[in-house]
């Protein structure tokens, strides 16, 4: 801002023709216009004004400053002033990013009415099972489950995710209500990286079976659960209703299932704008 100031005197002292007017019309002394011209002069390593006490005319360099100067200045300090006079009002893109197969409902209602609230507000979403690097694909807003990675990223607690053994009553049927773990042959399994973070994490350290057909969507998962294949490890908020309605059965409920976090994460603090704030504030109190 101080260079802006500085050209701004320049610019007032031309228009105005003298020092002292300029002062005037800035409402600054006309010792601090002075300051401005020298400090911006030595800046630039040359001279803007030629000037005596009673006159002062524009040197070459001067003159391609200030024809360059004028008009752009006006538009930027324009600019400004309305950024100024709108910043009660949330406005802006918000790119947020989350799994594939997450629960689109849990982010499509908070949005909706986000946007009712805030109709300058954009959103761009990205629904992937590829982890997004938050700075190098300019993500505001990432739903993540799990343990912090990124020391650098910050990271606010979303919801607790419950985790159960499920299997359709045909299946169930057809090989028994199974109570051992290893036991079960036809086990449908997530990705690498997420049955690693379930055997850590959420089953402390038991190791799951051999995945008879592996799949990196929990929807997918889900969906061959209820028609018959196998034996699946299900978000609870991805099955209950199922559960409710007959459609799936829960299994090995005597093997104990830590809470995976859901978390919001930001790539930094200095990112977490106010449009981008005030919708984590809105997911919050969509999951509570």
């Amino acid at each position: 801002m101080e260079k802006l100031d500085l050209i701004q005197t320049f610019v007032e002292v031309v228009r105005a023709g003298s020092f002292t007017a300029a002062a005037r019309s800035l409402s600054m002394p006309r010792s601090t216009v002075s300051s401005h011209i020298r400090t911006l002069e030595s800046a630039l390593g040359t001279r803007l004004l030629k000037r005596s006490t009673r006159s002062l005319s524009l040197t070459d360099d001067g003159q391609m400053l200030f024809s360059q100067a004028e008009g752009g200045l006006q538009t930027l300090i324009t600019a400004m002033e309305m950024v100024r006079s709108n910043s009660d009002e949330l406005r802006g893109l918000i790119r947020l990013t989350a799994p594939a197969d997450f629960p689109t409902e849990m982010i499509a209602a908070p949005m909706t009415r986000f946007r009712q609230a805030h109709p300058a507000v954009r959103f761009d979403v990205v629904l992937s099972n590829s982890a997004l690097d938050l700075i190098r694909d300019n993500v505001d807003i990432a739903l993540r489950m799990g343990v912090r990675g990124d020391l650098d990223r910050v990271e606010r607690k979303l919801a607790p995710v419950h985790w159960q053994f499920c299997a359709s009553p045909e299946w169930v049927d057809r090989n028994g209500a199974t109570t051992n773990l290893a036991d079960i042959t036809d086990f449908i399994s997530p990705s690498v990286d997420l049955r690693s973070f379930l055997e850590r994490f959420v089953l402390a350290g038991r190791k799951l079976p051999t995945g008879a057909i592996t799949a990196d969507n929990q929807l997918m998962i889900r969906d061959l659960a209820v028609s018959g294949a196998g034996v699946a490890l299900l978000p609870l908020g991805l099955c209950d209703k199922l559960i409710k309605a007959g459609h799936l059965l829960q299994l090995l409920q005597d093997i104990p299932t830590a809470a995976a976090s859901l978390n919001l994460a930001f790539p930094s603090r200095a990112d977490i704008s106010p449009p981008v704030r005030a919708f984590a504030d809105a997911l919050v109190a969509q999951f509570r």
